[in-house]
Order: C-alpha cells, then sequence, then structure tokens
C-alpha cells in the first residue's frame, strides 16, 4: 500500500506484508473517521491463529496489521433460499470481503462479501481502539 505526498510528490510504502498471514495483497482500503486504516484482502485464503479465510485487516499506526474480521461463512441451501440467493450452498470463506466504508455518522462499517453476496452493517465502539 502506498501514499502519494502531493505537496512534495514523493511517493512512500505504508504497508508491504513480508508473508501471507500478515496480509494478503489488500485491493480495497478504507480510513475511519478517526484515520485508522482498514483493508479488504484479495489473495489467497489465509490460514492463520483463526482458521482458514478472507480477512478485514486494520493497520496500526506503526505500520503493523491486526486481524479485524475473518470471512467464516458456510452456508446451507435453506440458508440461501430464505435471502433470495440462487447461488449455490457451500463454504464461501475463500470469497473476499471489498467495499468497506462507514456510513456518513461514522457509527456504521459496511462491507460486503463478493460471493453469495452478503452485506454487513458493523457497529462499533469506534472512539476506542486502532479504528
Amino acid at each position: 500500500m502506498w501514499r502519494l505526498d502531493l505537496a512534495s510528490m514523493r511517493l512512500v510504502c505504508v504497508f508491504a506484508p513480508p508473508r501471507q498471514v500478515v496480509g494478503d495483497n489488500p485491493d480495497n482500503i478504507t480510513v475511519s473517521p478517526r484515520g485508522g486504516v482498514l483493508l479488504c484482502e484479495d489473495g489467497d485464503s489465509a490460514t492463520d491463529q483463526f482458521g482458514r479465510g478472507m480477512r478485514l485487516m486494520g493497520l496500526t499506526d506503526e505500520g503493523d496489521s491486526f486481524i479485524f474480521a475473518k470471512n467464516n461463512v458456510n452456508v446451507t441451501s435453506s440458508q440461501l433460499a430464505a435471502a433470495g440467493k440462487t447461488i449455490g450452498s457451500g463454504d464461501y470463506r475463500n470469497t473476499e470481503f471489498a467495499g468497506a466504508c462507514f456510513d456518513p455518522s461514522g457509527r456504521f462499517l459496511f462491507v460486503n462479501i463478493q460471493t453469495p453476496g452478503i452485506t454487513f452493517a458493523i457497529s462499533g465502539p469506534w472512539a476506542e481502539g486502532t479504528l
């Protein structure tokens, strides 16, 4: 992840994970109302202390990453039918998070799981912690 300082036209590396478990190809980035950085991974499903699955990763001010959320979506055909989805049932933990953004009030973080097409609204307390 890079930051361009427009005043100096200097490009600075902000986050370059040395291995998959630290961060795996983040491609959607959002900034919280307090200035915290949240990354949606788009790599292979990482296996960490919480098992296998795609993740939302936060960044500390020091440039270290932490797991904010883990995709643990494993749905049955009846659950999908109840939600009006026509996609097959199964394990969707390898599906990426995308489109993370905070609502204008800063109260909710909205994020999607690309397939089977689920949107989550996550509430804080955002006044505590890095985000």
